[in-house]
């Protein structure tokens, strides 16, 4: 009778370990749904300005002093617990200035541009580090912060973009040609998010965007080694929304 009790309690021990974990894990079902919105600076990559070498990439050929600022509204779903989809609304001030660089080439030009940018764009989101869930991973109750605590993920996504560049050169008439001011953005980059309490989240997202146009900064010319590009530093907040049982957000 012993054997028996002591069997019983070990089986009915287990189940509820079994249970608990597995509850656990599908926490993220719970909140499926979260609304963000974010700041932060803007760059951009292209004709105006740059690096003092012909043909420079990337952060070789960026202008801190022609930084400016973007705003971000966004929604995101988990499909999975390692995978999102978010859908990002922006208004972003991009400019470029041959004041900024010591590019011989570039000065005697003497041109400035800047243009708005208004994005809409998907992108998806794959987790290298879950979220975390429960009161001991925010900042509310944290006793340790652990890096391995942060959502850290990457994304990749497409949309599109609206520009409209106002361009000054000294001597120069490239601004004349005609070009679409509606293009293609490929948005790429990583991301970092960690919870402020069981509804807030405060996050960092770096991207970058890709195009299809060499005239965001109404200008293409023989220095123009490929597509033009911009990019954002964002910091967020994110709201959690709790998912009804018919599967949809409950506000």
């Amino acid at each position: 009778m012993k054997a028996f009790t002591t069997y019983t309690i070990l089986v009915i021990t287990i189940l509820m370990t079994i249970s608990i974990n597995n509850a656990e894990a599908q926490r993220w079902k719970r909140t499926r749904y979260e609304l963000v919105a974010g700041i932060g600076p803007s760059i951009f990559l292209g004709e105006f300005g740059g690096s003092y070498r012909t043909g420079s990439h990337f952060l070789g050929d960026l202008d801190m002093q022609a930084t400016r600022y973007n705003i971000m509204l966004g929604a995101r779903y988990k499909m999975q617990e390692k995978f999102a989809i978010k859908m990002n609304f922006i208004y972003a001030r991009v400019h470029g200035s041959d004041k900024y660089t010591t590019n011989e080439g570039r000065i005697p030009r003497n041109g400035t541009f800047s243009s708005p940018i208004f994005e809409t764009s998907f992108q998806m989101e794959y987790s290298l580090l879950k979220e975390r869930f429960g009161t001991r991973y925010t900042f509310q109750y944290m006793k340790k912060f652990k890096l391995s605590h942060v959502n850290t993920y990457l994304f990749l996504g497409a949309g599109g973009f609206f520009f409209n560049p106002t361009v000054t050169a000294d001597g120069h008439s490239n601004m004349n040609e005609e070009y679409s001011k509606v293009n293609l953005a490929i948005p790429f980059g990583i991301g970092f998010k960690y919870g402020i309490n069981r509804r807030y989240s405060l996050g960092i997202e770096i991207g970058q965007r890709l195009t299809s146009t060499d005239y965001i900064d109404g200008w293409s010319d023989k220095y123009s080694k490929g597509r033009d590009s911009y990019g954002f530093l964002l910091v967020n907040l994110t709201y959690k929304l709790k998912t009804a049982r018919s599967g949809l957000p409950k506000f």
